[in-house]
């Protein structure tokens, strides 16, 4: 087993993304063999050759203690692979993260009626207000809101949530120190209410390309069920849903997206939440499946 630091240290190795430290890592725990430290992971790196890597250990030293350091200041957890509590949603996932960051309660993560609101950056006024009250009734029916924390229909969803007293789980592309600076009402909000603001970056790092497909994977493993509010075809919500579809996840959509016709590649048997009473069978039947799931096993 290896520490959360040393796992934040391979990461910071140049050349070495989360699919390759996955793999050592599995190696590691097929052959039950013991890292005590960094030195003994690096010579590991050597003997089974992943790749010839060029590691500056003086800068991943530095890097690693300005991590630690701005997680502490900031009162950010550190969610390892090995931890207790990290969420055994996502350890169910083929491509699962391999540490989070986490201010708030990290428990949410392993809520059981967790429902993912998700949408446009740019949403028509109607499927704003339909995702803030969408969200505002979920929250009614004990439902923690999870959404990505941008602009548009994220924001709405979050906001919904808060305004019924909730909690409410957001998941960002960025470190949290870059997010709160686009919006640190709703940043500030979400933590005053019990919620949690989770990411797979250190805080002081900007969100890559990546990281926003990455998020959205995030966000589909952790809910019970996934509502489309407004999402084009090539954006995040897209990608929301084939991840959710490849988790075997329950997804429904609103009249907002019958609407302007965004549909089509999303699913052919297209389940619709036009009225609040099926808002409300989307809700028990996401959360039954999952219930169901942990009674046979």
């Amino acid at each position: 087993m290896i520490s959360n630091e040393d796992i934040i240290r391979l990461q910071l190795v140049n050349g070495l993304g989360r699919k390759t430290i996955s793999k050592i890592l599995s190696y590691i725990d097929n052959k039950n063999l013991v890292m005590s430290n960094f030195s003994d992971i690096l010579n590991l790196l050597k003997e089974i050759g992943i790749k010839k890597l060029k590691i500056d250990l003086d800068r991943i030293e530095s890097d690693a203690s300005e991590i630690f350091e701005c997680c502490k200041k900031s009162k950010i957890k550190i969610v390892g692979l090995y931890d207790e509590k990290y969420p055994q949603k996502l350890k169910s996932i083929e491509d699962k993260p391999l540490l989070l960051y986490v201010d708030g309660d990290e428990e949410l993560l392993n809520y059981e009626n967790n429902i993912a609101i998700v949408g446009s950056r740019n949403p028509t006024q109607e499927g704003y207000e339909v995702s803030s009250i969408f969200a505002e009734k979920l929250t009614e029916e004990k439902c923690c809101i999870v959404s990505g924390f941008a602009s548009g229909c994220d924001e709405a969803a979050h906001n919904g949530c808060l305004q019924a007293k909730g909690r409410t789980i957001a998941v960002i592309p960025s470190g949290h120190l870059q997010s709160v600076k686009s919006n640190k009402v709703l940043y500030n909000m979400i933590l005053i209410n019990g919620g949690a603001i989770v990411s797979e970056m250190p805080p002081n790092v900007k969100a890559a390309k990546h990281a926003f497909i990455d998020r959205n994977r995030v966000i589909a493993a952790i809910s019970e069920g996934i509502i489309v509010i407004e999402g084009g075809q090539k954006g995040g919500t897209s990608h929301t849903v084939k991840f959710a579809n490849a988790y075997n996840k329950p997804v429904a959509y609103t009249t907002s997206v019958l609407c302007v016709g965004q549909t089509s590649i999303f699913s052919n048997n297209i389940e619709v939440l036009d009225s609040f009473e099926k808002l409300i069978k989307f809700k028990d039947k996401s959360c039954k499946k999952v219930l169901d799931k942990v009674l046979a096993q």
